[in-house]
């Protein structure tokens, strides 16, 4: 291997681990069918301005139970038709440079399979991004395996 394609390999080795930390993500990453789970949900802040906002859709299947309050946001449970609980609205101020988590309890689907979750962040110039994209994107949807 050449000496530029061994610096190729170590700055990229030495990047996506930091890349990969940047997204909206759950965890944890694998859990139990049917179990009770506390999941977080880990918010960073990636621009020079406040994060105000961030609303979750649960996955089809995930009943959550209730939220974790954190100091300084809000949060506001949608629900279904049937007053089921399919995503919650966190709003606050999360400054440049930090991450927070959010906590709900829920009970995964009976069944196998791969729960995806989706997340719209609202900054305080208005930038939105939507976590809603597929694995490897460049704003994945976080997603958590049942098995």
């Amino acid at each position: 291997m050449s000496i530029p394609k061994r610096l190729l390999v170590i700055v990229a080795a030495a990047v996506l681990p930091t890349a990969a930390l940047s997204h909206v993500t759950v965890s944890p990453k694998t859990s139990s069918p049917g179990e009770w789970e506390k999941y977080e949900i880990r918010v960073p802040n990636e621009k020079a301005v406040p994060t105000t906002s961030l609303e979750v859709r649960f996955p089809a299947g995930l009943r959550v139970m209730s939220f974790e309050d954190k100091p300084g946001w809000t949060i506001e449970p949608i629900r279904d038709a049937a007053k089921a609980i399919t995503g919650g609205r966190w709003t606050g101020q999360l400054g440049p440079e930090r991450f927070t988590e959010f906590g709900v309890i829920a009970v995964n689907p009976k069944q196998a399979g791969d729960l995806t979750w989706t997340a719209v962040q609202t900054y305080a110039d208005g930038t939105v991004v939507n976590w809603s994209g597929a694995k490897g994107s460049k704003a994945p949807a976080p997603h958590v395996t049942i098995k």
